[in-house]
């Protein structure tokens, strides 16, 4: 079994790629980072280090290759593996179906009548969907039957923390967490369903794709934006900021209200759930910068993303989202000059004001009392964190 993946950074190495190899998978990784893609075909295998609370163990992954994103014998690959997997973040999921796209057609004209099943990994709702309609916009029509009988799309929920690594030379090591979780909608397979290792299927993947979403990425999100505002540099750093921890409880707690109206959640457990991401927040060896945490800001202030879908939701269900707008207010404070969505948002607070600006992102779903409270936090915020 062949599988290509998108995305040779830490999750496509620690966790996708890890997870295919134990499975029996042999691996071809497909990136645009030339240096990346040059170790791995150098030394055709890389380390995982795993660590828990109690736990520290080394994994070598090996039967692997690796090839460049804009190699024209990428689209070789595409029509013979078994399974195509992303982790390459949302906003390239784009440029990613115009090379599958090329790929199938290939595969068509090859006659080839083999399934194939393409998993995106991304911390957006229905990735995969998005991309089937990404591929779908670019597929000539005469082909879409195929696709609908021998490609599957299936969604799917991810969890797991990876902070970044730098790999140089000599190592391809990667730091990654004990615990990880993939559930995938079992009904969206074609043909015979992969066995791949740890990975659940479920026949109603909603209440985990927003579990993780607006409880994990949410809690992530508002630590890394607060913890900026105070100039840390880790998410551990932050999350001991007793303001900021208590802040991002409460939000957690707040969206956690939403799921648990939402999908009949037990209080208690969900409660448990959102400690135990305290904890790996906490975790030495998986302090991840607060910089890559929160990168693409427009992307995580969209109305189905992590930071306005739980506001909305507490609007629906009539709950309270004071800290959620708290943490929305940091995120509009946020500035890199190194992330172009950064500065597209300063930009648009300085031209359109707060309050357009958040109309403008959230494409006019929050209402004028939920602008309000963001719009107070905007301003409060900095001096709440002195």
């Amino acid at each position: 079994m062949k599988a290509l993946h998108f995305g040779a950074g830490n999750i496509g190495r620690g966790f996708i790629g890890k997870t295919l190899s134990e499975s029996g998978f042999d691996i071809i990784f497909a990136d645009l980072n030339q240096d990346i893609i040059n170790l791995i075909n150098y030394y055709k295998q890389y380390s995982v280090k795993t660590v828990g609370i109690n736990l520290h163990k080394i994994t070598d992954i090996k039967k692997i290759s690796a090839i460049n994103c804009k190699d024209e014998k990428i689209f070789e690959q595409i029509s013979a593996v078994d399974l195509i997997t992303t982790a390459v973040g949302v906003n390239a999921l784009n440029s990613i179906a115009i090379i599958i796209t090329k790929g199938i057609i290939l595969k068509i004209k090859r006659g080839s009548l083999k399934t194939l099943n393409i998993i995106a990994c991304e911390n957006k709702i229905k990735a995969s969907s998005f991309l089937k309609e990404a591929v779908l916009k670019i597929l000539p029509n005469k082909y879409h039957n195929y696709l609908n009988q021998y490609i599957g799309f299936v969604d799917c929920s991810i969890d797991t923390i990876i902070p970044s690594s730098n790999h140089n030379q000599s190592n391809l090591l990667v730091i990654a967490e004990e615990f990880k979780e993939w559930i995938v909608n079992a009904n969206q397979f074609k043909g015979i369903i992969p066995k791949i290792l740890d990975m659940k299927l479920s026949h109603d993947l909603n209440p985990f794709i927003e579990r993780k979403l607006l409880t994990l990425n949410t809690g992530h999100a508002i630590a890394s934006y607060l913890g900026l505002i105070k100039q840390y540099k880790t998410i551990k750093e932050a999350i001991q900021n007793p303001k900021i921890r208590m802040i991002v409880k409460n939000a957690m707690e707040e969206s956690g209200s939403v799921l648990i109206k939402r999908y009949f959640f037990d209080k208690h457990d969900h409660l448990n759930y959102i400690k135990k991401i305290f904890l790996r927040f906490e975790n030495n060896f998986l302090s991840d910068r607060l910089e890559r945490i929160g990168r693409n800001p427009l992307q995580k202030l969209g109305s189905e993303e992590r930071l306005i879908k739980p506001i909305l939701g507490s609007i629906e269900y009539k709950l309270p989202y004071a800290n959620l707008s708290k943490g929305v207010a940091a995120a509009c404070h946020y500035f890199n000059c190194n992330d172009l969505e950064s500065m597209k948002l300063a930009s648009l607070i300085k031209e359109k004001g707060i309050e357009k600006t958040l109309m403008h992102i959230c494409n006019f779903k929050l209402n004028k009392e939920a602008i309000y409270c963001i719009k107070k936090s905007y301003y409060e915020i900095i001096q709440e964190m002195q």
